[in-house]
């Protein structure tokens, strides 16, 4: 499977909104007031579901079935944040019957795995000391109590995977079983780079490809993948793959999951 391919849907989906967004309101007047204000981010959200069509597949997210947003207008009164726990549909014969995330089902589940990644890759850009094996024991260690009130001092980056995942389930309903299986997807993905010298296989990437990385830090990280490849002896087929991978606007056919 190729390593890019949940990072590549994920950032799209950004884009397209991002796009969207642009085009939306680029002509519109500024709006006088909340009641305004509302009504076009309302007109927005439906024009962007039903009616704008998606550049790279011709369809908009109604019909996709994916990439749908919802709207939400942040009044005082009411969080928008849904705890994970009050975000989570019931199981059905049909999700209970899945065993694992398959290529074909990444893109569904696309608007769940990004933000579950993103927290683990804004957490690791704040502590940098992170290596790829304790952000899979993380994701363990949430998805063996994914409803536990985890301590920010005592398991920080528990705490923020669960926000993760609580975004996620908000972008589209998921049960905890299929949670699992993203969860089992990302670890898969993380235990398949640990052929990768210095332990942050996974971690470099994930920043990396979800752009927050400039481009002089991913020359840097492509010049130590490559030394620390040399230096053991790594042959150039298993890094060169790894290395295109650090460039998100770039072709990665040869790469795989």
């Amino acid at each position: 499977m190729n390593p890019t391919k949940t990072a590549t849907i994920f950032k799209k989906e950004v884009q397209e909104f991002d796009s969207a967004w642009e085009e939306f309101f680029k002509d519109k007047p500024k709006p006088r007031s909340d009641a305004e204000d509302r009504r076009q981010l309302e007109e927005f959200h439906h024009w962007y579901n039903t009616v704008r069509k998606q550049s790279d597949t011709g369809k908009t997210p109604v019909e996709m079935g994916s990439r749908i947003r919802v709207f939400h207008w942040d009044d005082a009164e009411e969080e928008p944040f849904v705890p994970l726990k009050d975000s989570l549909i019931q199981e059905s014969e049909k999700t209970k019957k899945l065993k694992k995330l398959s290529e074909s089902l990444v893109e569904q589940y696309a608007g769940v795995l990004g933000p579950i990644e993103s927290s683990i890759a804004e957490y690791y850009l704040d502590h940098l000391q992170l290596k790829d094996a304790d952000a899979a024991r993380a994701l363990r260690n949430f998805i063996a109590d994914p409803f536990r009130e985890f301590d920010f001092a005592a398991a920080p980056l528990e705490y923020e995977i669960q926000t993760g995942a609580a975004i996620g389930a908000q972008n589209r309903e998921i049960s905890l079983h299929e949670l699992g299986l993203a969860v089992a997807f990302i670890i898969q993905s993380i235990e398949n780079r640990d052929y990768i010298p210095g332990g942050k296989g996974y971690l470099n990437w994930v920043c990396a490809f979800l752009g927050y990385l400039d481009d002089e830090s991913i020359q840097a990280l492509e010049t130590q993948l490559r030394v620390m490849g040399s230096l053991s002896n790594f042959p150039t087929k298993f890094i060169e793959p790894v290395v295109k991978t650090y460039r998100p606007d770039q072709s990665h056919k040869g790469a795989k999951h």
